[in-house]
């Protein structure tokens, strides 16, 4: 079996020289063969290139990089190609999802020792396929992180101060009509709408426990309310497990929101708009670990 290995250099905290030595690391415990490519690629489309090229190279194609990376290669192969996760990102949702471990050396043997696992995804719009999705506060706060992130403020530090600008702003996409499973319902002063396969965001999040991988249904949480509520939700989902909201199971659902909302998927901003649709894709996903 060959393994690959695209790398996202952009991806995480770490220099690109500490970078490169655990890539090289993780390449020889995958086996001498092992390809490694994406050192060169400076944006998510030639990233998701080199993943293409690359796929038809290899057996199995380990993606390195953080949420997003894995969004984006995700996307940018044919769901026939088994895939690999190395988490190099700053919240690795993933990581926790999988129970992987940190030392990226042993999540390489955990790969090559490793099976396959069909997993379920949620298609987002029709077009976008991810793990985890939401239109609403999380969002916004992406929007505010870029910001941070241009100034030189990275990791946990920007993620926080622009969740802590969002909750301080007071923010609400108003009155939404959410239809779940066919049946509309009226939901007042909403905050978020999360569809997930998975129960964590990053940095160890566990904001739907109840969300797994491999049942063939989306997992929905629905939050509104004020300020205190959203602030309740982030607190108890660091103590163990979210405990705010309203909680759904189905195939589909769709939301119209009041006011105009950002859609992210996996991390990264999509578009921002009133209208968003999510179903399930069961089984969508070979992921080796």
């Amino acid at each position: 079996m060959r393994f690959g290995i695209v790398v996202n250099p952009a991806a995480g905290r770490h220099s690109l020289k500490r970078k490169r030595e655990a890539i090289a690391r993780c390449a020889a415990i995958l086996g001498n063969d092992t390809l490694v490519e994406g050192w060169q690629t400076t944006s998510p489309e030639s990233l998701a290139r080199c993943a293409r090229d690359l796929a038809v190279e290899v057996d199995v194609l380990v993606v390195a990089g953080g949420d997003g990376t894995l969004s984006d290669v995700i996307n940018a192969v044919g769901d026939e190609k088994v895939l690999g996760y190395l988490p190099f990102g700053s919240g690795n949702a993933w990581r926790s999802t999988l129970g992987l471990p940190r030392s990226p050396e042993k999540v390489a043997v955990q790969i090559r020792d490793g099976v396959e696992h069909s997993i379920d995804l949620v298609q987002c719009e029709g077009i976008r396929k991810g793990i985890l999705a939401s239109v609403g506060i999380e969002g916004f706060a992406l929007s505010e992180r870029e910001k941070y992130l241009q100034r030189g403020v990275t990791g946990f530090d920007a993620y926080f101060r622009a969740t802590t600008k969002s909750l301080l702003k007071g923010y609400s996409i108003g009155t939404a009509i959410v239809t779940i499973d066919g049946k509309p319902f009226e939901v007042a002063n909403m905050l978020s709408l999360v569809v997930t396969k998975t129960p964590f965001y990053g940095y160890g999040f566990k904001v739907v426990p109840g969300a797994k991988l491999t049942d063939g249904l989306l997992h929905v949480l629905l939050v509104s309310g004020e300020t205190p509520t959203a602030i309740s939700a982030i607190v108890t989902s660091l103590l163990g497990g979210n405990r705010i909201g309203q909680y759904f199971t189905c195939k589909e659902v769709s939301i119209a929101t009041g006011e105009s909302a950002y859609l992210q998927v996996d991390g990264s901003l999509q578009r921002r708009g009133t209208h968003f649709s999510f179903k399930v894709l069961p089984n969508a996903l070979t992921l080796r670990y």
